[in-house]
């Protein structure tokens, strides 16, 4: 009488099954790693640049209105070149000042804000 051996392990195909799903498993986890880490670093600009115009926009604050002027500045945090503008506008008492930031980083971006003064 033959006796059946019982062999424990897996099998190739078993094995080849396992590998294909834990590479396609470790390829999505990839594909999210970058777009959070993409999506960060444009939320970490777009601080920079809020903080920059809110910056510009308090100094421009403590400036007397007759005297209030447009102009520009280029400012470089890391490796990343920020580009303000204010812009004033003058109508009977009031002034209008729109300070905007623009920076390109994985493409052209822009923030804007405007206030109004009166003397």
């Amino acid at each position: 009488m033959k006796t059946k051996t019982k062999e424990s392990g897996f099998t190739m195909i078993e094995l080849l099954t396992a590998l294909f799903i834990l590479s396609v498993v470790l390829l999505a986890i990839s594909s999210m790693v970058y777009s959070v880490m993409n999506s960060t670093s444009m939320g970490k600009e777009t601080t920079t640049a809020t903080t920059l115009m809110q910056d510009k926009m308090e100094s421009l604050k403590h400036i007397p209105v007759t005297s209030l002027a447009g102009g520009n500045d280029t400012i470089t945090l890391g490796n990343v070149a920020y580009v303000r503008q204010w812009n004033i506008a003058s109508s009977a008492n009031t002034r209008s000042i729109t300070v905007t930031v623009n920076w390109n980083s994985r493409g052209a971006h822009n923030l804007s804000t405007s206030t109004l003064r009166g003397e």
